[in-house]
């Protein structure tokens, strides 16, 4: 379930149906969140139709309003709201968007510069905090894509190295929160990585769970800790809502 800002109230299935409903209890369009009663004064502005809107959507021109309008923009571009290989996510979406761009939109373009940042900056870390900041700036960047504000922080405790350690991965954990912070408030650029986000929520059945693991495995893959003895295989799957510390 999951709430929005004017405590409209998303429901998901554990089939992927979904149903969407105002705070008086009241049924609204899931694409469009419209009354599925009557007719608004104001209606809904439609989701991008055109090749032009939709790159105006990716590069943060205009800012997607909520996951109901992001899953519009996949049907109305006839991208399936599922994930087909497991870690495989960012690679279909980008892919889908890149055949209706005409190949004007890469992989790289979405996710992968932003986590090349961080990493510029904790590639030199050991595993264990590398892994706290990497999970830390894809929790808040999913956490912001959701209108759920900032992500609570894990307990950080019992690692076999000791409580120094523990103080490390906290520390970290701040640090790439801030970071994906000061990402997401860089103007255009944050308008775009947040739509992004929350496009690959829309294209995971609009599960965030799902998503922020999706988004955990490609940092994994980009700092090489995707390995059968990496990162990757010791959390193969984020909680949610709840973070995933060390």
């Amino acid at each position: 379930m999951v709430t929005f800002p004017d405590f409209a109230v998303l429901n998901i299935e554990t089939d992927g149906t979904m149903t969407l409903n105002d705070v008086n209890g009241n049924p609204l369009d899931v694409t469009t969140g419209a009354p599925l009663s009557g007719s608004s004064d104001d209606p809904p502005t439609p989701p991008p139709t055109t090749v032009e809107e939709l790159s105006e959507v990716l590069e943060g021109v205009s800012a997607i309003r909520d996951l109901a309008a992001a899953k519009g923009i996949l049907r109305a571009f006839g991208v399936a709201a599922v994930v087909d290989k497991q870690y495989g996510a960012l690679f279909e979406l980008a892919s889908a968007f890149g055949e209706a761009l005409k190949g004007e939109l890469s992989p790289t373009s979405w996710f992968i510069q932003p986590v090349k940042m961080l990493l510029a900056v904790i590639k030199a870390l050991q595993t264990e905090e590398r892994g706290a900041a990497m999970r830390s700036w894809c929790y808040t960047v999913a956490y912001d894509a959701m209108a759920m504000g900032v992500p609570p922080e894990p307990n950080f405790s019992g690692s076999l190295q000791g409580a120094d350690q523990d103080a490390l991965d906290k520390q970290w954990w701040d640090d790439a929160r801030k970071q994906a912070q000061d990402q997401l408030a860089d103007g255009q650029g944050g308008i775009a990585l947040r739509n992004r986000v929350t496009l690959l929520i829309a294209k995971c059945s609009g599960d965030p769970a799902t998503a922020v693991t999706e988004l955990w495995a490609a940092a994994c893959k980009q700092s090489g800790d995707d390995g059968n003895a990496g990162l990757l295989a010791a959390y193969p799957n984020l909680s949610w809502p709840q973070p995933t510390g060390a």
